[in-house]
């Protein structure tokens, strides 16, 4: 007999056997139904992010008569490749930017298309003057300045000033700027070495002395004294007429003005303060005082 055929006789004998002792026979065990895997639950998609776009820079701090030197690279040993005019603008960030003997360097496109090196120190993010007199920052960064001034406060007040342009402190409107980098202005209020301000333009007489000695009265004299705030406008009174310098076209700026006292209106006292734009974040770049000159 083939050996399949013993297999079938076994089969049946041993379902003869159960059935004698009484028993059933056992079901035939139901195949399982094959694993499935596990829905995915469906994870959002994650956009990366870019960068923000670069702003615009314009020229600032570059007299009428003067030309800005735009470099074949970083640096002022680099070959000149074009030169631009004090009021020019459009200029546009390519995002490169190095460091030579302690100045910022940033690589621009010209409104030829030409690509240069520039030194940071003599251009500004563009900002409209709407888009500055609405920005919450700007409110916020003055507040802050009248509070440090107010409490002689040297730190406050250096994270506050332009790190790539400093604070050009003018004693009045006809005076040269004394430019204050963020790390002198830590100790600007207890220092006291004799600095050289500029000359009174009623007397003609040198202001030498320490900031706080020199020039810290005159800025008290507006902040702890009520006064008025008025975004890119001068406004002393109408008899005197002065104008925000050339030079610093681009920053734009506040006027803090001390009205006069009654009966002595020529005594009022204003403060400008010039803003420049670091990384879309506003800074003290300017101190510019007027009053009246007899």
């Amino acid at each position: 007999m083939k050996p399949t055929n013993g297999i079938a006789w076994l089969g049946i004998a041993g379902l003869l056997l159960a059935c004698q002792a009484g028993g059933t026979p056992s079901p035939t065990p139901t195949p399982a139904p094959p694993l499935q895997a596990p829905t995915a639950t469906p994870t959002a998609m994650l956009t990366p992010t870019s960068a923000p776009p670069l702003r615009p820079l314009a020229v600032v701090r570059v007299q009428p008569t003067d030309r800005l030197h735009v470099r074949t690279g970083p640096g002022p040993d680099q070959p000149i490749l074009a030169e631009l005019l004090p009021d020019a603008t459009g200029l546009l960030p390519t995002g490169r930017e190095q460091t030579v003997q302690g100045a910022r360097w940033v690589e621009v496109r010209l409104p030829d298309g030409r690509i240069g090196w520039v030194n940071a120190s003599f251009l500004t993010e563009e900002v409209s003057p709407q888009a500055f007199c609405a920005d919450p920052q700007v409110q916020a960064l003055i507040d802050r300045l009248e509070a440090a001034i107010r409490g002689r406060d040297g730190p406050a007040l250096a994270a506050l000033i332009s790190p790539v342009h400093g604070l050009h402190l003018h004693v009045n409107r006809l005076s040269d700027a004394v430019r204050i980098r963020p790390e002198q202005a830590i100790t600007l209020f207890t220092d006291e070495t004799p600095v050289h301000w500029g000359v009174h333009p009623a007397s003609a007489m040198e202001i030498v002395g320490p900031f706080r000695q020199a020039v810290l009265p005159d800025l008290l004299d507006v902040i702890d004294r009520p006064h008025e705030r008025h975004c890119g406008l001068l406004v002393p009174p109408v008899t005197y007429q002065p104008a925000w310098p050339e030079a610093y076209r681009a920053f734009n700026f506040y006027s803090l003005h001390r009205p006069g006292t009654p009966g002595n209106e020529l005594d009022w006292r204003t403060w400008v303060v010039g803003i420049a734009y670091v990384d879309g974040r506003p800074y003290v770049a300017v101190l510019m005082q007027f009053f009246w000159e007899p």
